[in-house]
């Protein structure tokens, strides 16, 4: 078995899977689809088979309200509910200004699962758009 050092393994303890982050990734979406169905059950109830675009744009608009007001917070639910927190990069106590959150969302959006990529060969475990915002994603300490 290979000998790891006590630096390695903090840092492994510090920084979450890639595996953890998906995991909470399809937590948030389940929640948007939950409100999103809400939504569509009481508001847009007569509203069948027409205005499927608006129901779109409204999935999208809870997006980019949900994610960064949240990460404003700490976290998604979904990121609190696997442990896990956002902070800046160079000051780990302090947590994400709103343009940080909205661009961090914006880019993540617009990325998609280009940007994942990066995490397993990131030292800090960052994806491509925690790099461009300044942030990174850390294991809450239990």
């Amino acid at each position: 078995m290979d000998q790891v050092s006590a630096g390695e393994y903090l840092e492994n303890q510090m920084y979450p899977s890639i595996m953890n982050r998906i995991q909470a990734l399809f937590f948030d979406v389940w929640i948007i689809i939950g409100i999103l169905m809400f939504l569509s059950s009481t508001f847009f109830e007569d509203y069948e088979g027409r205005f499927v675009g608006l129901k779109i744009i409204v999935f999208f608009a809870l997006l980019l309200i949900y994610e960064p007001l949240a990460n404003m917070t700490g976290g998604t639910i979904g990121y609190r509910t696997m442990g896990m927190k956002i902070r800046r990069f160079g000051d780990l106590d302090k947590k994400l200004s709103f343009t940080q959150a909205f661009g961090r969302s914006i880019l993540k959006l617009a990325l998609g699962w280009i940007s994942f990529l990066t995490i397993s060969i990131d030292p800090q475990r960052r994806a491509m758009h925690d790099k461009a915002t300044g942030t990174v994603v850390l294991n809450v300490k239990s």
